[in-house]
């Protein structure tokens, strides 16, 4: 529950860095043309308040951008893997459809339970634990499938 508030805190500051990054940008592009109307006399008055304040506001963007990539970055979601009594780890995403809790969709295709008692999966007793990746072969064919299916959809060939 906490990682989703971090996550949701985390975008609103990269959000708002972003917005405060790129408002100096804009104020500048507005002031070049405004100067360079041809219907407009000439003139290069620059206060120095406003230069001093479009660099506070786009270092205060800056660190707000920072500040959220890195919340972001500790508070990541993570897919979780599963293992039963020294078998394949497997790779799994929570089940919407079941109605009882502690079920996950593997990669490979099977719905298993972390609880020791299932109504909805003969596949039950895992435990979840930390690893980089599935060993099981079906879980890692069906990721790596994926990713692949991916990189050749934003490739294109000419």
């Amino acid at each position: 529950m906490y990682q989703r508030f971090f996550r949701l805190v985390g975008k609103i500051l990269a959000s708002i860095g972003v917005i405060l990054l790129l408002f100096p940008i804009v104020v500048g592009l507005f002031w070049f043309a405004y100067m360079n109307d041809p219907y407009n006399p000439p003139y290069m008055y620059i206060p120095p308040e406003g230069i001093f304040t479009m660099i506070g506001i786009f270092s205060v963007g800056f660190i707000l951008t920072s500040a959220g990539m890195v919340v972001l970055r500790r508070y990541r979601k993570v897919r979780p893997f599963f293992i039963k009594g020294g078998g394949p780890i497997h790779s799994a995403d929570a089940w919407k459809k079941g109605s009882e809790s502690g079920l996950f969709l593997t990669s490979c295709g099977f719905v298993l339970s972390i609880n020791e008692e299932s109504n909805a999966t003969a596949h039950i007793g895992y435990r979840i634990i930390n690893a980089e990746r599935a060993t099981c072969r079906d879980c890692a064919l069906a990721e790596g499938s994926g990713i692949l299916e991916r990189a050749s959809h934003g490739r294109s060939e000419h």
